[in-house]
């Protein structure tokens, strides 16, 4: 298949409004992604990375009778010794009636990069134009692949909202003769109970063959519990196809869970396995129970989405949660007998720290957990993940603070830092220092009121004794 060009989307909705000249972003600020690999010409790979930024959290500000809001994106691909690819771009939107945005839409967008086959690092990085201190940022290690010409095989899963037969190339999301509509996020259930995907298969004519391939999808639960599976013939005429399809959630509880697509020659004998693929996803629904095979395993509707943790993953979100967790729910944890209580347990501990029950997503949970991940990424030291630190610790607790002061290492005293949250009691401070020059930080002193105290801390702490 021809390598497609880069494309750059986004929605625009034009409604009208009035009141206010600025209209805040509502919660955090966040951007979602997905990555879908395909195979390319000359020895290359085309990666597309999807995006999607929740309309809400957007800040709008009164111009022209009219609402404007706009995010900076930008995307960095890096091997471990340069830049391969980089590509910088603003996601204007505009609103005329702020009444629209408790629609719950998204801006969507795919971004296009053809890169040679090698183990990377993809970042991107958005903040709010109207708000730069409204930012989020994402970055992962990618492996790219390349794709053999003589081999059966098959391209990364791209998942999908929608898919429909269309001759409109002008739209960024076509391709193949269709209208691929994705889903960053890769979350179903309410409001979209239809999972639908897009996967091209490469070289099925190369080897003759009596016959079709068979191409078997799964979704597989947490457990490792078929939930859903289907088949349909392949012919082999062509040496490159797109297969889509769809597969029906509604019957499937709250859970992680992969999407595995096979290409098997069933005309042999035993069976040859051609191509494989997987993508892992999410079903999130209030108060549903699970497939009837997964619910033989686990309570679903009582252990939403632990029910398919296995029991270190339960143990290690519980050490996530302890930070805010009363000294009453850490026996009750504690002296729980089985992995299925302790899944219906952490279920039960986030809900009931829910601060908006009416929308489908626990806002102070998915919160908490963005903190947990800026503390992985931004806090971690030589002897600690970022989320064990001190800092990670405080960050996780009490957010970002207003102000930091930041004291370098000199001849009398160690490198320290002085967070100043002003919304805490009444304004509050952490003091952190970095003993050992480690870029470990340990909190000697706060003036919040349940916090380590020591006003001493200079003296004790920071000055060097030698």
């Amino acid at each position: 298949m021809k390598p497609r060009l880069l494309v750059l989307a986004f929605f625009f909705c034009a409604v009208s409004a009035h009141g206010q000249q600025v209209i805040s972003g509502r919660g955090p600020f966040r951007i979602e992604m997905d990555v879908a690999r395909f195979a390319a010409e000359e020895s290359q790979t085309y990666l597309e990375v999807y995006y999607a930024i929740p309309e809400a959290i957007l800040t709008f500000r009164e111009d022209s009778a009219a609402y404007k809001g706009a995010v900076h994106m930008l995307l960095e691909i890096r091997s471990d010794s340069a830049s391969v690819a980089k590509k910088e771009w603003v996601v204007p939107h505009v609103m005329a009636d702020s009444a629209e945005r408790a629609r719950g839409q998204s801006l969507m967008g795919v971004v296009s990069v053809g890169i040679p086959k090698g183990q990377y690092r993809i970042s991107v990085a958005a903040y709010d134009i109207n708000d730069p201190s409204r930012r989020d940022s994402i970055n992962a290690p990618i492996s790219v692949k390349g794709y053999e010409e003589e081999k059966e095989d098959v391209s990364d899963i791209e998942l999908a909202s929608n898919i429909r037969q269309s001759t409109n190339k002008a739209s960024v999301f076509y391709k193949n003769t269709l209208e691929v509509i994705p889903n960053a996020s890769r979350m179903y259930g309410i409001g979209l109970p239809i999972l639908q995907y897009y996967v091209e298969v490469y070289n099925l004519a190369k080897r003759p063959s009596s016959g079709p391939a068979v191409v078997r999808t799964s979704v597989i639960s947490g457990a490792g519990v078929e939930v859903k599976k289907q088949s349909r013939l392949k012919s082999r005429q062509y040496n490159s196809t797109v297969e889509v399809g769809s597969v029906n959630l509604s019957g499937v509880g709250s859970g992680s869970y992969r999407l595995r697509i096979t290409v098997v020659d069933t005309t042999r004998t035993p069976e040859v396995l051609l191509a494989s693929a997987e993508k892992k996803f999410f079903v999130y629904r209030v108060g549903s129970a699970a497939d009837s095979a997964a619910a033989a395993q686990t309570s679903v509707a009582a252990g939403g989405e632990f029910s398919f943790m296995t029991e270190p993953e339960v143990a290690q979100a519980f050490r996530y949660a302890q930070y805010i967790a009363t000294e009453n729910e850490e026996r009750q944890f504690d002296q729980l007998p089985d992995l299925t209580s302790k899944q219906n347990f952490l279920a039960d501990f986030w809900r009931r720290r829910d601060t908006d029950p009416s929308t489908s997503i626990n806002e102070f949970k998915a919160a908490y957990y963005e903190r947990i991940e800026y503390a992985n990424e931004h806090l971690s030291n030589r002897t600690n993940d970022g989320w064990k630190s001190d800092q990670g610790r405080v960050y996780i607790v009490y957010g970002k603070c207003d102000e930091i002061e930041r004291a370098p290492s000199t001849s009398e005293s160690l490198p320290y830092e002085i967070w100043h949250y002003d919304n805490v009691q009444g304004g509050v401070i952490f003091v952190f220092v970095d003993r050992n020059n480690f870029g470990n930080y340990t909190l000697v002193h706060s003036t919040h009121r349940n916090e380590l105290h020591n006003e001493n801390w200079l003296q004790e702490q920071a000055r060097r004794t030698n």
